[in-house]
Order: C-alpha cells, then sequence, then structure tokens
C-alpha cells in the first residue's frame, strides 16, 4: 500500500505571505498542531508549528510574515513511496505528520499518524 492510498488530499495549509497572527489563530480555530506552507504556485515551502508561533510572542505577530518563521527545511514524502517509508520517516524525525509532494515539490497532500493507524486497523485481520 502507499501513501497515495491513504494521504489526505485536503489538508489545509498556510501562504507564505499570512502573518504569524493569522497562522496562529487558524492553527487555535482547528486545533493543529503544525500546518504546511505553500507559495503562490502551491510548491511547499516550509512548515510553521506551535514552537515558531511561540518563538515570535514577544515581536509583532500581526507584522511577521510565516515565512519569515516558518522552518525551512521541510521533511515531506512522495505519494509513490511505501507507508513502511512514511512510517520509518515520521519514526526518524518525530514527526506526527508528513507533507505529500509530487515531483515538482508542489503539495499534494498529508499523512499522518493517524491515517496509518486507520489503515492498519482496517487490515487487521483482528477487530479489537
Amino acid at each position: 500500500m502507499l501513501v497515495r492510498d491513504v494521504m489526505n488530499t485536503k489538508s489545509p495549509v498556510l501562504h507564505e505571505e499570512d502573518t504569524i497572527l493569522h497562522a496562529s489563530k487558524f492553527m487555535q480555530e482547528e486545533r493543529i498542531r503544525n500546518l504546511p506552507v505553500v507559495d503562490k504556485n502551491n510548491k511547499l515551502t516550509g512548515l510553521i508549528t506551535l514552537r515558531e508561533i511561540i518563538n515570535t510572542v514577544f515581536e509583532s505577530p500581526a507584522k511577521i510574515l510565516v515565512k519569515d518563521a516558518m522552518i525551512k527545511q521541510v521533511v515531506a514524502i512522495t505519494a509513490d513511496k511505501s507507508l513502511k517509508d512514511a512510517l520509518e520517516t515520521m519514526m526518524a524525525n518525530k514527526f506526527g505528520c508528513l507533507p505529500v509532494i509530487d515531483n515538482e515539490k508542489k503539495l499534494i497532500g498529508f499523512v499522518s499518524e493517524a491515517d496509518l493507524l486507520k489503515t492498519l486497523y482496517k487490515l487487521s485481520p483482528i477487530n479489537v
């Protein structure tokens, strides 16, 4: 089974020009701990987590742009990788989710620990 079979294609995103204040409010409303950041072409350019939000608290979150606070070295996976690859990548990096990108680095979805657990449960011969 591949990442494309379980990924969420309707994942919310932030844009580079969004403010940290907007990101903070959106993440709080949606109860999301991290969000991918895309440019105007939907290319994955970064990731915002609660840590980056907290790091800007004493600056000016209404003026700081997401692109200036985001993690720029993002670990992502492609849709043609196996679920085992996704899980190993999550475990190696201590992530609970991964952005899924195409060959042009455009964001096409997200895969989370919950997605993997649901799939394992469905495939399990034993129903608890």
